[in-house]
């Protein structure tokens, strides 16, 4: 059973530093008794910058009193400045969700209370709740979001941008040495999180590797560089506006009326007033994380045909990559308030390899490795930075043979689907669906066995043909560890491969490890050693030390 917080007798007694002070609010304002209407339960759900309390049909925004750099909440008078100043730039885009600024009091019985009339201790912003089952994040998930709804969010954000201030103080903030400045403070952000891979601390604290911040800040700079007149170009063509800020999936919603916009970011005018194609850039960055590309592609497009920005797209990988290493910033931050350390970091890394996928050229990744090392579930960590499509031999042999993927066709090796000649088929099918990709100049992912260098080799000279880069990473798990998975999936009977511990055992007997003589990049990981996000990173990491650019 939940314990009551002590009461205070005065102001004096209320926690001046934090965490302590949001410590004190949260335990305050979970009491149902703390709000002015009846309620059951409140849910706290903490940020970086803020602690949001839903309660019942509503949701109260308390801002935390930190000190990040880019924002200092630390006087009251300020944060109170900023609950007015969110309610005030969230009107046009999310029409009567932010209800307006409340007090939280003490109260006679030593207690917080919303909207008490006792002495003020914090200020809150009131919003109505909106559907969590109706927001972008949420539907992406399900898969139900369609070329409709893309169409609509390029049109509410077309015509928010139309009707956005631009010119004066706003124009400054687009200049070629304002953007630089803040693109190259966020990488400076993230300097303290680069750790080597092999370093004792990179799973307590690395979000990046220092080969790839290094990477990430060249890149940067060299694109500030090379398009300089661009950014003095957007800056007279009015493409500078007093956007939105903080546009991502979870914040935009599908409501009854239409989509909507929300939390609009209140707390940097540099940050907010930016070229729209950094706020676009957000909305696509997410789609593009999420494992949806073809959206984010089809947004940029709608985009650009509402709102005739012709230039747009040549900003477009930019200000993506920009807009990743922001949210790695927060969330490698996040992971020093010591709560789901290593789940904030795994965020920090993906947002990191999305970045690196951006400025990399198209790249012909092999993922293989013996049956039950892991490859299949690595493969999907490896596409998604790269945007790319992974082609499964498990898949495609099925489709040869007309069978749906998760038919059985379980034989003794080397018999029935798996036949010499068979093989021969099904890496002649993924080597044509590499090929494909590459010459649309998409990066592509195949997961194979590849158990031998005689079924590497043709995709090594198909990536040395088409002048890409050839990755071959090859997955490992001890034998105890293979045993248990293949069991497991054997049980459930829902995937795509036949292979079993006979399979993998007789598959060991001539298996042949890639190797650079190949006329390739190896990189060997073992499955069991560190998240998804480490493995990829040490894939990663490979790929930087080849060639970056065509």
């Amino acid at each position: 059973m939940r314990s009551e917080p002590q009461p205070v007798s005065s102001l004096e007694q209320v926690p001046r530093d934090e965490p302590a002070r949001s410590a004190w609010i949260a335990a305050e304002l979970t009491r149902p008794a703390a709000w002015p209407f009846a309620l059951e339960h409140v849910e706290l759900r903490p940020t970086l910058i803020s602690q949001l309390f839903f309660a019942g049909e509503r949701v109260y925004k308390l801002k935390r009193a930190v000190d990040l750099g880019y924002i200092d909440t630390r006087a009251a008078a300020e944060r109170e400045r900023l609950c007015h100043e969110e309610v005030r730039l969230n009107a046009p885009l999310a029409p009567g969700v932010h209800l307006g600024v409340v007090p939280v009091a003490l109260g006679d019985d030593g207690h917080l209370h919303v909207e008490g009339d006792g002495p003020v201790v914090e200020w809150a912003v009131a919003m109505r709740r909106l559907d969590a089952e109706r927001m972008l994040a949420r539907l992406l998930e399900r898969d139900a979001v369609g070329e409709a709804d893309v169409e609509a969010i390029a049109e509410l954000l077309a015509r928010f941008h139309a009707g956005c201030p631009t010119g004066g103080e706003v124009d400054a903030f687009g200049a070629p040495e304002a953007v630089a400045r803040v693109v190259l403070d966020n990488l400076a952000g993230l300097a303290p999180f680069a750790v080597a891979l092999d370093d004792a601390d990179w799973e307590a604290r690395g979000a990046l590797t220092p080969a790839a911040h290094a990477f990430l800040v060249a890149e940067a700079e060299g694109f500030l560089a090379r398009e300089h007149a661009l950014f003095e170009r957007r800056v007279r063509e009015g493409r500078i506006r007093d956007g939105h800020g903080d546009l991502h999936a979870e914040n935009l919603c599908r409501g009854e009326a239409g989509w909507i916009a929300f939390d609009r970011l209140e707390f940097s005018r540099a940050l907010r007033c930016t070229d729209v194609a950094a706020d676009l850039g957000f909305v696509a960055m997410d789609l593009d994380e999420r494992g949806h590309p073809e959206l984010a592609e089809r947004l940029e497009r709608a985009y650009v045909a509402r709102s005739g920005d012709r230039e747009l797209p040549r900003l477009s990988t930019f200000y993506r990559a920009y807009r990743a290493l922001v949210r790695a910033k927060v969330a490698a931050l996040t992971s020093r308030r010591g709560e789901d350390v290593a789940a904030r970091l795994d965020d920090a890394r993906r947002h990191v390899h999305l970045a690196l996928g951006y400025a990399l050229a198209p790249t012909l990744v092999l993922v293989g490795g013996l049956p039950g090392t892991g490859k299949t579930f690595l493969a999907p960590h490896l596409a998604r930075p790269l945007r790319a499509r992974v082609v499964r031999s498990d898949v495609v042999r099925k489709q040869l043979a007309g069978l749906a993927p998760t038919t059985s066709a379980r034989a003794a090796y080397g018999a029935g689907l798996y036949t010499p000649e068979a093989r021969a088929r099904t890496y002649a099918a993924l080597r044509e669906a590499a090929a494909d990709e590459l010459r649309a100049g998409r990066s592509v992912v195949v997961d194979a066995s590849f158990t031998r260098a005689e079924e590497r080799a043709p995709f090594a000279e198909l990536a040395a043909r088409l002048g890409v880069a050839c990755l071959a990473v090859e997955v490992e798990a001890p034998l105890e560890v293979v045993r248990a998975r293949l069991a497991e999936r054997a049980a459930r009977g829902t995937d795509a491969s036949d292979a079993d511990l006979a399979v993998h055992l007789r598959a060991r007997e001539g298996h042949e490890p890639p190797r650079a003589a190949e006329g390739l990049a190896p990189v060997r990981v073992d499955s069991t050693r560190g998240s998804p996000q480490t493995l990829a990173a040490r894939a990663l990491e490979r790929r930087l030390a080849l060639a970056p650019t065509p």
